[in-house]
């Protein structure tokens, strides 16, 4: 192969890659140009959506907009507590909107400026600097906010109390707790939805399970009422958090030496807290729980709601019926009472249904605390 051949391979090497890549970029769908649109003006879409929130909240709805204020809140309690409930859905709404703002104004704004400063060149160093940075601020004040929410609970340090009186002593939550609970749902949707507009990285998928399964994990705490738990699960995944991303960003920044001591400092935090402290919880939550659950809550029977479909409409039912009294509905030809083919079959199945709800309850436990901790890692 002649010189000339060995310097003209390169050179249309190089062509055809830059030819691919125009091509690539011809073929780029609306729906694609749209996020790319959206991630190039997050800070204004943000402030102008907030706008229009906050102006609505003042002007329209006096104080009362379900997208800025807490929602549910029980009539006369001395504490001020609240309910959960459906219009809780808007106020992680207006959380999400919040986050993308915040996140974007601290990423592009603060920390990509100041690491150019510094003097890193490379575009991915920068643009992962920007982010590991964000999740380190937010994973610092997440981890602070849980600690205080819980120190101001009665789980505080104190298993037992994840369970005890529930869940009647569990539907009603602070101020302080359910303000916290749905900002980390709006974190979490908002996590979400970054994924989805930004560029596709090779751990999308992996990484878009795990935000839907955290935010669906989430939901099921706050909807069965174990936000103590809920809590104290996610103080032990921040903690970690902090320094996973910390390490990043040491990283990026060149620090050699300082980086393998973050490592070692995040690798002891991630030992203590999913590991030790987790299995604390699980305990509680295999055990502990025991002694404090009352099975009966598990029971269909026992729910108004269910009594109310199923057997009120029974019996309306036989009683509206023509052509028979209520004597000849409740009893047989011979004079003795007529028991329903559904009666018997609930007299038998008993021990069916006490392992049954048993069953129930310790798996939605499990799965819900036990999911959280696996998404994390």
């Amino acid at each position: 192969m002649t010189m000339v051949e060995q310097r003209s391979k390169p050179q249309s090497f190089i062509k055809e890659k830059a030819a691919k890549l125009e091509e690539k970029k011809k073929n780029v769908s609306l729906l694609r140009k749209g996020c790319h649109w959206v991630v190039d003006n997050q800070i204004g879409l943000s402030l102008a959506l907030l706008a229009v929130i906050h102006g609505h909240d003042y002007f329209l709805a006096k104080g009362t907009s379900p997208f800025v204020h807490l929602q549910h809140k029980i009539v006369d309690d001395d504490q001020g507590r609240y309910n959960r409930g459906r219009r809780d859905v808007y106020y992680i709404l207006h959380w999400v909107v919040a986050f993308t703002l915040v996140r974007a104004t601290v990423m592009y704004k603060m920390l990509e400026p100041f690491i150019k400063w510094y003097g890193v060149r490379s575009q991915h160093k920068i643009m992962r600097f920007g982010e590991q940075g964000w999740l380190t601020i937010y994973y610092i004040f997440s981890f602070a906010t849980g600690i205080y929410v819980m120190a101001q609970g009665p789980h505080w340090m104190n298993t037992m109390q994840y369970w005890t009186d529930y869940p009647e002593g569990h539907k009603q939550m602070t101020p302080l707790m359910k303000s916290y609970y749905l900002i980390q749902m709006g974190f979490w949707f908002q996590q979400i939805f970054v994924i989805l507009i930004e560029e596709r990285r090779k751990d999308f998928f992996v990484m878009f399970m795990h935000h839907i399964v955290t935010c669906n994990l989430m939901g099921w705490s706050l909807f069965t009422n174990y936000v103590r738990v809920g809590n104290a699960v996610l103080c032990c995944m921040d903690f970690s958090d902090i320094f996973l991303s910390g390490t990043k960003c040491i990283r990026y920044m060149g620090f050699k030496k300082l980086t393998n001591v973050s490592f070692v400092v995040f690798i002891l935090s991630w030992v203590y807290t999913r590991h030790y402290l987790y299995m604390k919880i699980m305990y509680s939550v295999y055990f502990e729980s025991q002694a404090q659950l009352d099975d009966h809550m598990w029971e269909p029977e026992n729910l108004i709601a269910y009594r109310s479909v199923c057997y009120s409409a029974m019996e309306d039912t036989r009683s509206g019926s023509e052509g028979g009294s209520d004597d000849e509905n409740d009893g047989s030809s011979n004079g003795k009472p007529n028991k329903s083919k559904g009666a018997r079959q609930r007299r038998l199945s008993k021990p069916f249904r006490i392992a049954r709800r048993r069953t129930k309850r310790k798996y939605c436990l499990r799965f819900s605390v036990f999911g959280v901790a696996a998404t994390h890692h």
